[in-house]
């Protein structure tokens, strides 16, 4: 079987120059401001997060490899690459050097950062390398099944809340058809998941991550048809979440985006903005050592989103500034969603 993927359209996202990226993210960041104000924001928001966490509270290896930001743009672009790619155009196909070049001058992936994740993503089923048959001199870079499946569930569990919006506010075919994907494999994570887990958060398993019961090749078929949609936009929504430069310095450490998220999930339980998330817990629900989730903690209120009043974070105050910075960057990135046609 051939390892190429037939596409008659060219690789859109190599077009794309970083002006324009940088153009089109102040242009979606726009567009959030409105949704922020929508009158649902507030529970799609809430739903999100329920969502993220149920997916990788307990799931060390998807959240190091999705959650942080570095490896999470690198499989990004493998995806979209993979997705673009042209049989009989050899200049789109996805080898190490090419993924290597479309992420030069990136600061979060280096060329042996990239190099080193591919070999990860390859040691656990999630890559494959393949010669190709029109030239045996060249390996191929081949996503599997279960990397397309892991982001379509990640995708879902943004674009089933995102919905909630409803006709109100306008959806691009993109995340229809994400929909309407998501719903023919029967996954959970609906717009009604996040309200669900409010209601019973107790029933949250740090051992048990959702992506245990859910079949990953099922959740990813079709799933290039999304990345193919995004690849044109791919550079903007790099710039996009460069934007967001505090958060994405958090986000770019492991277990740094699932700190944040915890903790404005543990915040929305409070009556108060006071939280207890003692570092013990915070390193079983994020994979990494006991001092690394305490430099997490005290790099977020380095950046003045929280405060500590207990040692060992067993009292948190949860500032309005990580409200702030979260509500625009959630809403930033559903705008993004919405967009894509």
């Amino acid at each position: 079987m051939n390892a190429l993927v037939l596409r008659p359209e060219s690789l859109a996202a190599d077009a794309v120059t970083a002006g324009n990226g940088s153009t089109a993210a102040a242009r979606h960041a726009l567009a959030g401001a409105a949704l922020r104000a929508h009158p649902d924001f507030p529970a799609v928001r809430d739903a999100a997060v329920a969502n993220l966490v149920q997916l990788f509270r307990g799931d060390y290896l998807l959240g190091r490899l999705l959650l942080e930001e570095g490896r999470y743009i690198t499989i990004q672009t493998i995806l979209s690459l993979a997705a673009c790619q042209q049989a009989e155009e050899r200049s789109s196909w996805l080898t190490l050097g090419r993924l290597q070049t479309r992420l030069a001058g990136s600061e979060l992936a280096s060329r042996n950062r990239i190099e080193a994740l591919v070999a990860i993503l390859e040691r656990y089923g999630y890559l494959e390398r393949r010669k190709a048959e029109e030239d045996m001199r060249i390996t191929l870079l081949l996503p599997t099944a279960r990397l397309w499946g892991a982001d379509a569930v990640l995708m879902e569990a943004l674009a089933g809340p995102v919905a909630r919006f409803g006709d109100a506010v306008p959806q691009g075919s993109a995340h229809r058809g994400l929909l309407a994907r998501a719903r023919q494999a029967g996954q959970p994570h609906t717009e009604d998941a996040g309200l669900a887990a409010e209601a019973a958060p107790a029933a949250f398993d740090p051992q048990t991550p959702a992506w245990s019961s859910r079949d990953l090749a099922i959740a990813g078929a079709g799933h290039r048809s999304w990345h193919r949609a995004v690849a044109p936009e791919l550079d903007a929504y790099f710039a996009l979440r460069a934007r967001h430069a505090e958060l994405q310095g958090i986000a770019s450490r492991d277990g740094g985006y699932l700190t944040l998220l915890l903790l404005l999930l543990e915040a929305g339980h409070s009556a108060s903005a006071h939280v207890s998330l003692p570092f013990e817990l915070l390193s079983s629900h994020t994979g990494v050592s006991r001092t690394h989730a305490r430099l997490l903690i005290e790099q977020a209120e380095a950046c003045g989103f929280i405060r500590l009043h207990a040692r060992g974070g067993r009292d948190i105050e949860v500032c309005d500034r990580l409200h702030e910075a979260m509500d625009t960057w959630f809403a930033d990135l559903m705008a993004f969603i919405l967009a894509v046609d």
